[in-house]
């Protein structure tokens, strides 16, 4: 291959390092409750059409909504993400400010033959974070605090296939290995120096795997449908507690299911250059097992997504060559907090994108600004900027010349 997606690589690469050693977390202060925040998989695109263009046909990205969209993709393409989040946690009383770097999504898509790719890589799929400290008295001890940590982080290596089965459809198969696990830590500090801290951990370590499927129908040049559905995640969980008395450690297993869950989406070509996107997915609750503190408290999840854009243009000015994007969605969570109060994120987004010099490829800009719960349902609310930067680069496969004697 030449050496331009290689110029494309080190620096998504460079990306990629400096975001795993960054303190990786959720986008909401919600997702300490649960697994985490659910991070749709979707380009730069998608996600400046507020995660809405599900059934979108043209496409140059690897990491795709629809995996049977990659069905379309040519030549060998390497896809990475990167998103990055400002806040602010709101309750009645007090305000904290939060700076997130979400673990980027990675993938390549190779063709094996015409219509026939074969896709693999990583994303994350749930995080979340969480730091507080308390001040109270422990028992009979003097006044101290307690310092609470949580860390939250699952990730899935999807493994797929797409096939353009004729001009008109595309349908995609995957295999997800899930792994990740969930920190809690507790760590007592006493005024009085001559008492010992005292610290108490616990460490879920998930391990599970899944299936997906999905179709991505034209039923004309200006209309398209897509469908979608992921088995259950059947996780398997070793749980383990540390204290600071190592003899009430304690090593355990249980065993966590996560619902199937199912998606639709609809493109359609209003006027010229215009299209609008609209996009539902849906996940029944599961049992609290592992989780038993939260029974009653986990309901369905629901994203509703709508999204309006305008193509870029073949020739013309400057703002007629580049697309024009925007959205809409509200995704509702499975935590509700507190008990019967269900968690809402409601985000505008919008964005563009750019041709990547020298060659096929895109880069891909985009920008939401919303909020997770509210005050009045939820005691506290998490306002929210996130920015997302996505970079795909396409080369075509070609043998090594060998010089003719």
């Amino acid at each position: 291959m030449k050496r331009r997606i290689c110029a494309a690589l080190v620096p998504a690469m460079l990306l990629l390092a400096a975001a795993l050693a960054a303190p990786a977390s959720a986008q909401s202060i919600f997702g300490i409750n649960f697994l985490g925040e659910e991070q749709f998989a979707g380009s730069g695109r998608y996600r400046a059409l507020g995660l809405s263009a599900y059934a979108a046909v043209d496409t140059m990205n690897a990491v795709s909504a629809n995996p049977a969209a990659m069905a379309d993709l040519s030549s060998f393409t390497f896809s990475i993400l990167e998103a990055v989040s400002l806040s602010n946690v709101r309750s009645s009383s007090t305000t904290a400010y939060e700076n997130r770097f979400q673990m980027p999504s990675v993938m390549l898509a190779v063709p094996l033959a015409k219509g026939l790719v074969f896709g693999g890589g990583y994303r994350t799929r749930f995080e979340g974070k969480g730091n507080f400290s308390l001040e109270h008295p422990l028992g009979d001890a003097p006044v101290g605090f307690d310092a609470y940590e949580h860390r939250s982080g699952l990730f899935t290596v999807p493994v797929s296939l797409a096939w353009r089965a004729t001009s008109w459809a595309r349908v995609s198969g995957a295999y997800q290995i899930e792994r990740g696990s969930i920190t809690d830590n507790s760590l007592f500090i006493y005024h009085k120096t001559y008492y010992s801290k005292t610290e108490s951990k616990r460490l879920r370590s998930f391990s599970g795997s899944s299936w997906s499927a999905s179709a991505l129908i034209q039923v004309h040049p200006r209309l398209s449908v897509g469908a979608g559905v992921t088995t259950s995640t059947g996780y398997s969980v070793d749980e383990t507690f540390r204290y600071t008395l190592a003899k009430l450690d304690s090593l355990s297993h249980f065993d966590f299911t996560l619902p199937l869950s199912w998606e639709v989406g609809a493109s359609a070509g209003i006027i010229g250059r215009w299209w609008l996107h609209a996009h539902i997915w849906q996940r029944s609750a599961p049992e609290p097992r592992g989780f038993e503190h939260l029974a009653g408290s986990i309901g369905d999840e629901r994203l509703i997504a709508f999204g309006v854009e305008r193509l870029r243009a073949q020739s013309g000015a400057f703002f007629d060559r580049i697309p024009l994007r925007i959205g809409f969605y509200e995704n509702r969570w499975h935590v509700e907090y507190p008990e019967g109060r269900p968690v809402n994120s409601r985000f505008v987004t919008f964005g563009t994108g750019f041709g990547l010099p020298g060659g096929p490829g895109v880069i891909d800009v985009s920008f939401e600004i919303g909020q997770i719960g509210s005050i009045s349902a939820n005691g506290l609310d998490e306002r929210v900027f996130r920015f997302a930067l996505g970079l795909s680069a396409s080369e075509a496969w070609s043998k090594r010349k060998t010089e003719q004697r």
